[in-house]
This record gives structure tokens, sequence and C-alpha cells, in this order.
């Protein structure tokens, strides 16, 4: 017994030392090849190989020649690697990687079928969870995924009324559209990146790696209003790692997913006053559930809502932005729609300097089903600092989850998160990132956990 708890020991000290360490190793390197990249403030020249859009480049002019006549090739790989020197269930040290490699098919060039795309997206999941360690809700690498290959999405899209009207059907997710924002990249916690995670843990709603046969509907009439809705096969098995998101079954015996979305946005142009947006959206799953006291008693039906809300503080520059056109803020859906889709990509976003207040709030009143009636977030991003670093981003949040009453020794959970983004190159930015959970799992009995970390991502 003496032996085991020596080793046990010894164990939580080296995973404590390796957590430091690597903390410490992640800044040193992040600080010194961000800012070798742009000396003195001085932009990177986009011929040289830190300023093209890619780390592959365009092999020889031959990934341009494809992109011109309608197939785009294009792969993410994000790593996450963190420890929690104190707290949690046990210590740990884990890593966390994400492959994502996607084609774009624009069949308007391709075979003049016009206003047509198809899209398809592969996923390979490597590493292991902290979160396991820590006995955590949320999860502390939002790109950690259970299992290892993945496939992901086959979307069929049709762009009509003048790229007002985008149809989708095919397989789906749902989170690259729904309860999501574009500033909850730069957070490295799962507890909102890249959705409001309480509506995967309490109904069936397809997002990361997981795809399901759906049909989707998008109307942008103009730059300040979008409204989405969509419908999915609520098929429990299109989440079981050992399928790889290779279960093609379709049937309506276990119900459906419907989601509706209404966001409007104001100020996002560079002539523009302080840009922001305000999100509304619910979901209705037709499936049976549980109760969460007791599983031998079901009930029909189960609905959640949520609301985003973003808006600018201070305004400074608007940098010049380099990246792809689909990127840009004055893109719409009808663009972005035709490019692979990407869970995490390295590219620096089209905003302007300065900063930002987010807040959101998720509601699944039926607490007898429901893991959790309600997530609370909320969340600050400055992009421009420290001087010279226009596309560096810090970012603060906190997140609040409260579990249902018949969840018995469970509270709430709270975490809170504080990180820098060194943007390096187009391809590549390094994030150290430090958490802290209150109450993990909202359990009382298990100790708050500090994790200390750093995010990786490259696009080839």
């Amino acid at each position: 017994m003496i032996n085991k708890n020596k080793i046990k020991i010894k164990e939580q000290r080296l995973g404590r030392q390796a957590a430091a360490f690597f903390c410490a190793i992640s800044i040193v390197l992040a600080v010194t090849l961000a800012y070798a990249a742009t000396a003195e403030g001085v932009s990177i020249p986009q011929n040289s190989w830190l300023g093209q859009q890619t780390l592959t480049g365009d092999w020889g002019g031959l990934r341009s020649r494809l992109v011109d006549k309608g197939v785009t090739i294009s792969a993410n790989y994000t790593m996450d690697l963190a420890g929690n020197p104190t707290g949690g269930n046990r210590q740990g040290f884990t890593y966390a990687g994400f492959l994502q490699v996607g084609a774009a098919l624009n069949l308007e060039k391709l075979i003049s079928l016009k206003g047509l795309a198809l899209t398809v997206s592969n996923y390979v999941a490597s590493g292991r969870n902290l979160s396991n360690e820590i006995g955590e809700y949320y999860g502390v690498q939002e790109i950690y995924a259970p299992g290892d290959y993945y496939f992901g999405e086959l979307d069929l899209s049709l762009t009509l009324a003048e790229d007002k009207l985008i149809l989708e059907a095919g397989r789906l997710f749902a989170g690259d559209v729904f309860a999501t924002s574009d500033l909850w990249q730069y957070y490295m916690n799962g507890g909102i990146n890249t959705n409001l995670i309480s509506s995967s843990g309490d109904a069936f709603f397809p997002h990361f790696q997981v795809a399901s046969w759906g049909a989707r509907a998008t109307y942008e009439p103009d730059k300040k209003w979008k409204f989405a809705a969509a419908a999915y096969d609520a098929n429990p098995k299109v989440k079981d790692p050992y399928r790889h998101g290779a279960d093609f079954s379709f049937s309506t015996d276990d119900g459906c997913l419907a989601v509706g979305q209404l966001t409007y946005k104001h100020n996002h142009d560079k002539e523009g006053g302080l840009p922001g947006s305000a999100t509304f959206g619910g979901y209705y799953e037709s499936s049976k559930f549980n109760y969460l006291a007791d599983s031998s008693i079901t009930r029909k039906g189960n609905y959640g809502l949520y609301f985003i809300i973003e808006q600018m503080l201070y305004r400074g520059d608007w940098p010049e932005f380099t990246g792809p056109k689909h990127l840009s803020s004055q893109a719409g859906y009808s663009e972005r729609v035709k490019q692979p889709y990407y869970q995490r990509i390295a590219f620096p976003a089209d905003r302007p300097k300065g900063l930002t207040a987010w807040w959101s709030t998720y509601l699944a009143p039926q607490e007898k089903i429901n893991a959790q009636t309600y997530q609370l977030a909320g969340g600050l991003v400055y992009q421009g600092l420290p001087p010279n670093r226009n596309r560096d981003v810090t970012a603060f949040c906190v997140i609040y989850g409260n579990f249902s009453d018949d969840l018995a020794g469970q509270d709430a959970e709270t975490m809170l998160e504080l990180n820098h983004r060194f943007q390096v190159s187009q391809w590549c930015y390094i994030t150290p990132d430090i958490q802290y959970i209150f109450n993990p799992n909202g359990r009382h009995n298990v100790d708050n956990a500090l994790v200390l970390g750093a995010e990786a991502s490259f696009n080839f």
C-alpha cells in the first residue's frame, strides 16, 4: 500500500511539473515566433513562407488551377495540450489532436450546374481527454473527440434568389450554423467551442465530428438579417465512434431534430460604427427521453432555447484582410457554403482591432430529462494586443451551468478561461491558455481544478 501511494504521489508530481514546463515552453515559443514573424510591426511579405495562406503553399500553381476549375482541397490540424497541476479527481497531462481534410466541388464551374456545390469532409481524432482525469462536464480541450477516423459532412447545396437563399441536403452538422459564434473560436474549452455544449448534452445536436442526415434552408435578404431552419434525423447510432460516421441508415423511429435561428447584425463593415449582433434560436427533438431519476420512465419530446449577443465596445483600426475571400467580413453564407467546412481554422479573422463583449444564455426547462437546465456564458475578446500585433487576440470567458435537481450530488459547474492567441502567420497560431474549474461536474466533493495548456493550429 505504501509503495502504491508513493508511486501515485510521484505521478502527480510529475504531472504538475510537466504541465508547468509545457506551459512555460509554449509561451516562450509563441512569443518568439510571433515577434520574429512581424518584427517592429512590419507585415510579413505575402510571397514569403510565413506570408502565404497555407503551410504547403500553392503546390506550384496546381492549387490555384484546381480552384479555377471548381475544386478546392484544404486541411487543418489542431492540437490541445493540457495538464491540471492541482484539483480534480487526479492530476494528469494529455494531448488531443484533430486532423480535418475537406474538399469542395463547385458544380457550376465543373459541369455548369448553376448554384450547385458539394462539400465533403473527413476527420482523424487522436489523444486523450483531460476532463476524464478531472471529472468535469464542459471539457477543457475542445478539440478532443473519442475514437479515431470519422466521415464527416456530405453537403449538397443550391444557391438561389441572387445568393439570398441557400438550400442544403445530405449529411449535415448543426454546429456550423446554430448556437455558435465566431468569437468562440478563440477559446480552448469545450463549453462554448464550437457550440453551447449543454444543448448537445441534453438533446441530439450533430456537431464537431458527428454529422446526420438533414436538410437546411438559410435566407439572407441583406447583410443585416439571416434566418436559418433545419431538420435532422436523430439517429443516435451516428454518434458511436466505432461506426466512424459511416452509418448511413435513415429511420424516423428515433425521432427528428428541428432547429430555427434568427440573427441580426449591425456595423459589420469598415465604414460603420461599433459592430454587434444578436441571435435567437431554439430546437425541438421528437425522440423519447429517459427520466434522470428513473430511466424506466420516458417522455416524448424535448426543447431548448438560446440567445447570443455580441457588441464591440472599443474599435480601433481595421487591418487589411489577406485571407481567403469567403472568410472576409463581407462574405455571405452563399460564399462560405461552397468551401470546405472546418471546426477549427488557423486564418486570422477579418475584424477591426478593439474590445468586444459577448453573452449567451441557454435554457432547457424540462429538468426531469435534461442534465443541464440552463447555461450562462460571457466574455471579452480584445484584438490587437500588444501594440503592432494587429492579429493577436486576448480572450477571457466565464461559463456557468446548472444541473438538474434530479441529479443527486450535482449542483453547478463554473469555468474561467484566459488566453492569448499569437498569430504566427496566416496559417498558424499558438495559444497559451489557463483555465480554472469550480465544482467539477457540479460536485462539491471534487477539488477545484487549475488547468495549464496551449493550443496550436495549422492550415495545410
